[in-house]
């Protein structure tokens, strides 16, 4: 149970650092973006993560995991949903940082949570597979925000970042 939450967790920021590039066509036509402003937008979400991946992992020494991911997924999708009210390019590039920001929680959380619940016998393949959930959350991610950006643009697509990070938080 510890592993498949902490893969959910990990797999829903992953989302939204890896697959947000597969409607990277559909946000230059939305948001009427240069290539250079749309690589600078899809960089924000790992500006954030950056910015804020020790002081979660310091935090969840502190308070525990299960606080730190929870909170953290919870506010990354809140920033993804705010994310859909944004008017620009700036304010969307603003809401994915925060999103990155307080979603990093899984990064450092759920690792720390799969260290401590394995034994040294069962860790290595424990944490191999959760740090599949990273490549797993963007392809799924790749293959599923083109699908609904289609449907309902970028904003759906937000949508759906904002969900499966949701359910990292729940899990």
């Amino acid at each position: 149970m510890v592993l498949a939450v902490g893969m959910t967790a990990q797999a829903g920021i992953s989302a939204v650092q890896l697959g947000l590039p597969a409607i990277a066509p559909r946000l230059r036509a939305e948001l009427g973006l240069s290539l250079a402003a749309t690589g600078a937008l899809l960089a924000a979400s790992t500006a954030g993560i950056i910015a804020t991946l020790l002081a979660w992992g310091a935090l969840a020494d502190r308070v525990g995991e299960r606080v730190v991911v929870a909170v953290g997924l919870g506010g990354a999708a809140g920033a993804l949903a705010l994310g859909t009210r944004a008017s620009g390019a700036l304010e969307l590039g603003a809401a994915l940082a925060l999103a990155g920001a307080l979603g990093s929680s899984a990064n450092a959380a759920s690792g720390r949570a799969v260290v401590g619940w394995f034994d040294r016998s069962q860790r290595g393949l424990a944490l191999g597979l959760r740090h599949m959930a990273t490549p797993a959350g963007g392809a799924i991610a790749a293959a599923l925000l083109p699908v609904a950006a289609a449907a309902g643009g970028v904003d759906a697509a937000l949508l759906a970042l904002a969900a499966a990070c949701a359910a990292g938080s729940l899990a």
